[in-house]
């Protein structure tokens, strides 16, 4: 047992993705197991710190996080503890509430949930930011507030854990998962949701820090149960799945933590929340099987993908549909992060064809490369990115390959595709037919798990799950609803897509489309 025996993994794999629709009939079949969480972690007796509010309507360019795309205009300035607050909200804020007979599920953030549960938790540490003292904290989204987990200067242990330099951090952000927000309706398929989502907030993060004027890399490797003690997470109950430093755009790079013994473990901590399910969260022997069995000791070595290890394209560079220029214009995030919407829960979307343009500026930042420890410098994200186009101006509809590589689009499959990918959804709770494009993020699980063991698993939906969020926002910003979902038959799309002789499993499907009123008003909260 333990990170290396790969037939845990690939058991996980197997149950959660090719034989999905199976386990989810024996999920829906029970009842939800005691009283639901609540969607907001709230800590008891602890210090709390009100954020400022008056948050700003503009952040900046969505894309300024981008290396590769020329941006203007300057970031917003301001006072040390105004910047904090925007950067908190728009990362993982509560930004609307919805009201009436189609409201299922009230809650909303600026990323999306599934079922609206947000697993995911965001602490961060800090040094004195302006009346804030240094140390440990919880974003309280309800309250905008942060709650004070251990105070003081942490960046020797966080560093240590990390493995970089944080001298010159502005903050580090933490993003936990706390698995029974959404284990206890999905049971042991919740880890796969809870590492996307978690990914959907990391790349959401990196946005938001690039609009504000600042660089984040992120780190996906550390010692799990050290981490966890470090940010007084109960054991089995929540993990740490990311963390971003993050610094100003003009700092320089980091260096590797030189190897001295690491700092002494800090004094345990251990904060009560309100928690109306109970104190007992009993996780099912499939969840526990990877949650367990995925996680890194200290002091083991943090393995890394080695730079030829990713397949090149075995497309003719003549055989593209090239990306035209990037737009120059800005496109605001405060704006589009505000206006992210998943549609109604039945998905059935206007059928009107995309601007070919409003298509490529949505598509061309998805795989954009980014800083990370799983590669050396900054490289694309792990997941191949494969785009069917149903209705868009000016292309022809079939499968496509994104290929940064040759700049551009490969047409794998020719022809019309939604009603044989509509029919590889078990539940037809999405109108492929009225969609304009559906985007499938997959990756080869069998090599990832060669690499980094069972971790493979949590780290492609990690890196899914940031992609996913480059294409929520920005289809937001182009007026359009994009659904991130789980609920295909693998094997059906594979097919599709050919991805039998690619060796390639679909992780995530985001359908892009003209979004249909529903019956429901949504509220905006704006602190």
């Amino acid at each position: 047992m333990g990170n290396w025996d790969l037939d845990i993994g690939e058991h996980y794999l197997r149950r959660t993705v090719h034989e999905a629709e199976e386990l989810f009939a024996g999920v829906l079949a029970e009842d939800p197991i005691g009283a639901d969480p609540l969607p907001f972690k709230v800590y008891r007796g602890v210090p709390r710190y009100r954020l400022p509010e008056g948050l700003p309507l503009e952040i900046g360019d969505a894309r300024r996080c981008f290396a590769d795309v020329p941006t203007s205009g300057d970031a917003p300035g301001g006072e040390p503890d105004g910047l904090l607050a925007a950067l908190l909200y728009y990362a993982y804020g509560f930004s609307r509430w919805d009201e009436g007979p189609g409201a299922v599920w009230p809650y909303h953030r600026v990323v999306p949930s599934a079922r609206c549960y947000f697993p995911t938790e965001l602490s961060l540490w800090i040094p004195r930011t302006g009346g804030i003292p240094a140390g440990l904290y919880h974003y309280d989204p309800l309250h905008h507030s942060l709650a004070l987990l251990r105070g003081g200067d942490l960046r020797g242990e966080l560093g240590h854990l990390l493995g970089t330099g944080l001298d010159d951090v502005r903050c580090v952000l933490l993003l936990s998962s706390l698995f029974w927000k959404n284990a206890f309706k999905y049971r042991g398929y919740s880890y796969r949701l809870c590492a996307q989502e978690a990914g959907m907030v990391a790349g959401n993060a990196l946005l938001v820090a690039g609009a504000l004027g600042l660089r984040g890399a992120v780190h996906y490797q550390f010692p799990d149960r050290r981490a966890g003690a470090l940010l007084g997470l109960r054991e089995g109950e929540e993990q740490l799945f990311a963390a971003l430093p993050l610094r100003s755009a003009s700092a320089g790079e980091p260096g590797p933590v030189p190897p001295p013994p690491p700092p002494p473990v800090p004094a345990p901590v251990a904060h009560d929340y309100v928690r109306p399910e109970g104190p007992v969260h009993p996780h099912d022997a499939l969840f526990t099987s990877i949650a367990e069995n995925s996680l890194l000791a200290d002091g083991e070595e943090r393995p890394r993908e080695l730079p030829d290890a990713r397949p090149r394209c075995p497309h003719d560079a003549a055989a593209v549909v090239p990306m035209p220029p990037a737009r120059r214009d800005p496109i605001e995030l405060g704006a589009a992060l505000r206006a992210r919407n998943s549609g109604n829960v039945l998905f059935n979307p206007v059928a009107r064809p995309l601007a070919r343009d409003d298509f490529w500026e949505i598509l061309r930042h998805a795989t954009s490369p980014y800083r990370c420890d799983l590669r050396d410098g900054p490289a694309e994200p792990g997941v191949a990115l494969h785009v069917v186009v149903f209705d868009v101006d000016g292309m022809t509809p079939g499968a496509y390959r994104f290929c940064r590589e040759h700049g551009g689009l490969h047409l794998v499959v020719e022809g019309a595709l939604a009603m044989r990918l509509q029919g590889a959804l078990p539940v037809p709770n999405i109108n492929l037919c009225a969609t304009n494009a559906v985007v499938y993020l997959a990756a080869d699980h069998a090599a990832a798990a060669n690499t980094f063991g069972n971790r493979a698993y949590r780290l492609i939906n990690l890196e899914a799950g940031l992609v996913a969020q480059r294409l929520c926002a920005l289809s937001a910003a182009h007026g359009l609803a994009a659904r991130v979902h789980n609920g295909y038959d693998a094997a059906g799309v594979g097919a599709v897509l050919g991805f039998d002789d690619a060796k390639l499993t679909p992780f995530f499907q985001v359908a892009v489309a003209h979004n249909r009123p529903g019956v429901q008003h949504g509220l905006p909260i704006l602190f």
